[in-house]
Parts: structure tokens; sequence; C-alpha cells
């Protein structure tokens, strides 16, 4: 039950990881203040994430799930797990310029559910 509950946790917070590191690239573009400067290290990251981010995000995200799946290691995969939701849910709510309202709230409740259940996990697998 608990594995199957954190694979499942697992799964829920891959697009945020994957919105929360839009986030912070898009931000690094940004602050090169000069549209050349903005396409050069969009460039620079898509010639980055093309042949290694594509094959070790997923990759990281099925160990982060084997972690869980082995007893031995189920603390160690909800920490890690943890650390990914709640690392997500700050740079989403602070890369947003005004206060999240309820629609945006609504948006990160899988996010918020999947940090109270990994810290769950840790408490109960420790």
């Amino acid at each position: 039950m608990l594995a199957a509950l954190h694979v499942l946790a697992t799964i829920v917070i891959v697009p945020y990881v994957v919105f929360a590191c839009g986030i912070v690239i898009l931000g690094h573009a940004i602050s090169r203040r000069s549209l050349w400067s903005f396409f050069d290290t969009l460039l620079a990251h898509a010639v980055w994430i093309v042949p290694w981010g594509l094959i070790g995000f997923p990759c990281v995200m099925t160990v982060v799930a084997l972690l869980g799946v082995i007893p031995r290691f189920r603390f160690l995969g909800a920490v890690c797990l943890a650390l990914l939701a709640g690392a997500s849910l700050a740079v989403i709510v602070i890369g947003s310029t005004p206060s999240p309202d309820s629609s945006q709230w609504l948006f990160l409740a899988p996010c918020v559910f999947v940090l109270i259940v990994a810290v769950w996990l840790a408490i109960q697998s420790s």
C-alpha cells in the first residue's frame, strides 16, 4: 500500500516539477536584459535539455519511484519526493508575481497533497 501510494505521488508530481523547471529557465533567460541574450540563453538551455534532460529526467523520476517501492530505501524515497514537491511548490508560488488566488491554489492542491503524503510516508518509514 505504501509503495503504491509513493509511486502514485511520484507520477502526480511530474508536471509540477516540469513547470517549476520551466519557470526557472524562463526567469534565467529573462534576466539577461536583451532580446539576443534571451534567445541565446533559451537556446543554450535547449541544447542541454534535449540530449541530457529528456534522458535524465525520466531516469531520476524512475529512481525516486523505485526508492519508494523498496522497503529498505522507502525513507530516502519519501524524503526525495518531499524535497521535489516542496521545491516545486516554492518555485511556482514565489515565481508568480501576485500572491496566488483560489484558482491557482486549486491548481497547486495536488502538489501540496503530495508534499503532505511524502512527509507522512517519511514519518511512517522511519
